[in-house]
């Protein structure tokens, strides 16, 4: 009888838990992969759909939307960039969310994946943090009344 409580009670405690649909290193891989490879992980191994899809400064955006009821609150714009000299663009990947407990839990996964805090701190509108790598620099928005928060992964130009 024990045993069927606690399996009940495991059940519904999956069922009733709400997770974010994207990590720290689905993040910082976004970064790095091409448009194709980028909108097939979001679309097929993710909740996500593209809502639109836009010019802007010669690069295409696309935004995504999560599409089930934990992933509602999320979405993804890829396709962002700073076009270098050469024919090479370095990506940036935003996140948001209006769910803050899903940035403050990849504010914790930018710290445990050596990517090192930089700054913290806080202005009018937003708690700040900057994390850093050699391929990576990570701005963490949270809105001062905790309505919503932007992880924003820019990649760095790596020289070897």
């Amino acid at each position: 009888m024990k045993k069927l409580l606690a399996m009940l009670v495991l059940c519904s405690s999956a069922i009733a838990s709400r997770a974010q649909s994207i990590s720290m290193s689905d993040l910082t891989n976004l970064a790095t992969i091409n448009m194709t490879d980028a909108n097939y992980f979001l679309t097929s191994g993710k909740p996500f759909k593209q809502e639109y899809s836009q010019e802007v400064n010669g690069l295409t955006l696309r935004r995504y939307v999560g599409t089930t009821a934990a992933s509602k609150c999320e979405s993804v714009i890829m396709g962002d960039g700073i076009k270098t000299s050469t024919p090479l663009v370095l990506h940036v990947v935003t996140y948001t969310s209006t769910n803050t407990k899903y940035i403050l839990k990849l504010v914790g996964q930018a710290k445990s994946a050596e990517l090192k805090k930089n700054f913290q701190g806080a202005d009018q509108f937003n708690n700040i943090y900057i994390f850093d790598n050699f391929l990576y620099t990570v701005h963490v928005y949270i809105k001062t009344d905790n309505s919503e928060g932007t992880v924003k992964v820019e990649q760095k130009y790596y020289v070897e």
